[in-house]
């Protein structure tokens, strides 16, 4: 779970998170998800590169769970 304090928001905390996981992924793909509700997680995985690829219902009531994709290759022991 990734979490920025709104004091640190909007200074490149959530990017520089990002980043660190992506570069120390060691699969092919990389997913997280984040809840329709969560704009600004939205806009920061938008802004990091990521994809959505997929929308799930259930997980909470009322608020579908959106699923992203890193943007960039980020498999290092896969050929």
């Amino acid at each position: 779970m990734l979490m920025v304090a709104p004091s640190a928001r909007g200074r490149g905390v959530g990017h520089r998170l990002l980043s660190a996981v992506a570069a120390s992924c060691t699969t092919l793909k990389l997913f997280t998800s984040t809840n329709v509700s969560n704009q600004p997680m939205q806009r920061l995985l938008q802004r990091a590169g990521w994809s959505p690829v997929g929308l799930l219902h259930g997980l909470d009531e009322g608020d579908p769970e959106l699923f992203y994709l890193c943007g960039r290759q980020t498999g290092t022991t896969h050929p």
